[in-house]
Formats: structure tokens, C-alpha cells, sequence
């Protein structure tokens, strides 16, 4: 099985500009380890990139792994919910690699609402949790919600 050894930010803007009509480019890069079954074996696996503005100590990921359709909910710390500022998802196959590590490099756009009248910077800590599903895995779901009658 892969594993990710790295995740890190090649492009990071000096500010990001909180507004409706601007967005904001990031470029993650994330160095993946191969096993030399998947190479063998031609396995696909999805990487999946979620950024995070964190607020203080980070929240918990829960993984609902299924394929194209993976989220991401989280276990709030300390009251502080981080925000989910963007999503993608990149297609890997082993075969095309073909060699025991790669470099993936996926821009990531960033849209923050707008401000107040008055404008302010402020320092804030953005994080990617990164996450490499391989096409052979568990995959999971939960239904639409539903409701019923309870009879007593």
C-alpha cells in the first residue's frame, strides 16, 4: 500500500483576499511512496486534499472513504470548529508512475466571503489534510435522512 511522506504548500499567497468575486491559488505538493505491489499490480488510488483554516488545536478527521465521494467530517476540540475552505481530488495510477515515488503538485483555489466595510489584515493558519484512498479499500456511506412515527 502507498503512503503520503509529505504534504506541503508550493504556492502560498502573501494574502489571501477575503471577497465574493476573488479567489485565492494555492499549490499543494504531495510526495507519495509507492510499494512495490502497487507498481506490480497497477493499483489507482485517489488522493483527496482538504484545506482547513485551523482555529487553535485542530479538529479530529473522520474519514467516510468511498471512492470519488470521500468526506471528510470532523470531531470539533474545544468549541473552535476550523473552517473547510476547498476540495480536490486527483486520480493516481501506479502504472503511470511506475517508480517507487512521485511528486503531485494540484492547485487549489481558495474563495472567502467578503469582509465588513472596513478592511483588516489578520494573520490566519490554513492546513491541508491530505488522504490516499487505493481502488481496492473499504468505502462507506450514510443513507439520506429519514423519519418515522414512534408509536407507544
Amino acid at each position: 500500500m502507498a503512503k503520503i511522506t509529505e504534504v506541503t504548500l508550493d504556492k502560498i499567497p502573501e494574502y489571501v483576499e477575503v471577497d465574493d468575486t476573488k479567489t485565492n491559488t494555492i499549490i499543494v505538493k504531495t510526495e507519495i511512496e509507492f510499494h512495490p505491489l502497487d507498481i506490480s499490480g497497477n493499483m489507482e488510488y485517489l488522493l483527496h486534499l482538504f484545506v482547513y483554516d485551523v482555529h487553535g488545536i485542530k479538529d479530529l478527521p473522520v474519514l467516510i472513504s468511498n471512492w470519488d465521494d470521500t468526506k471528510v467530517l470532523r470531531v470539533v476540540r474545544n468549541e473552535r470548529k476550523d473552517d473547510f475552505l476547498c476540495k480536490e481530488s486527483v486520480l493516481i495510477r501506479s502504472e503511470e508512475a511506475n517508480k517507487e515515488n512521485i511528486s503531485i503538485k494540484t492547485p487549489m483555489t481558495i474563495k472567502l466571503g467578503e469582509l465588513q466595510d472596513n478592511t483588516s489584515v489578520y494573520t490566519r493558519k490554513f492546513e491541508v489534510f491530505a488522504t490516499l484512498i487505493p481502488a481496492i479499500d473499504r468505502v462507506s456511506k450514510w443513507s439520506k435522512p429519514f423519519e418515522s412515527q414512534l408509536v407507544f
